[in-house]
């Protein structure tokens, strides 16, 4: 009897010590400094400014960016097709209606937003406004929150 209690309380004390550390899920440093990359990323995009986009995305890992049926892996096949739509664009606006931050972990978290946007081309031609729904991965590496993923619908 003594052994199966012991087990049990070697069990409970082992899978307590297993457990992630306690985190808030509304922590406001997080949320602020997610925030502010995502200010940084649109002010990129408002100017299409490419190297400002991705830079939310520089460091160890590796991006992800999906929008319809395309899927790119890895910063510099994202920087070169990002290249080619910014050639044509002067500059693009976007208002975020709606968006949630969901901290998973102290190092891992998802934003969901959906917004609408115009695209301005370099002869000054302004698109009809379009929907667009986005999902991020937020990872912390090095202290710095990175995008890792990235989801973009388009609804026309």
């Amino acid at each position: 009897m003594r052994i199966q209690a012991a087990c049990s309380i070697g069990a409970v004390l082992l899978l307590t010590s297993c457990q992630v550390a306690s985190f808030d899920p509304d922590d406001p440093e997080i949320l602020a400094a997610i925030d502010s990359v995502l200010q940084s990323t649109m002010a990129g995009a408002t100017t299409a400014d490419v190297d400002q986009v991705l830079a939310a995305a520089e460091g160890e890992g590796e991006l992800t960016f999906i929008t319809g049926e395309v899927m790119l892996s890895g910063i510099e096949s994202i920087r070169a097709r990002f290249e080619d739509t910014y050639a044509a664009i002067q500059s693009q606006h976007q208002d975020i209606l709606e968006k949630r931050v969901r901290i998973l972990s102290p190092d891992v978290a998802l934003v969901l937003a959906i917004g609408e946007g115009t695209y301005t081309d370099k002869a000054g031609w302004t698109s009809d406004p379009v929907g667009i729904g986005t999902t991020l991965v937020f990872v912390r590496e090095s202290g710095q929150w990175r995008i890792r993923h990235a989801h973009q619908s388009i609804v026309r």
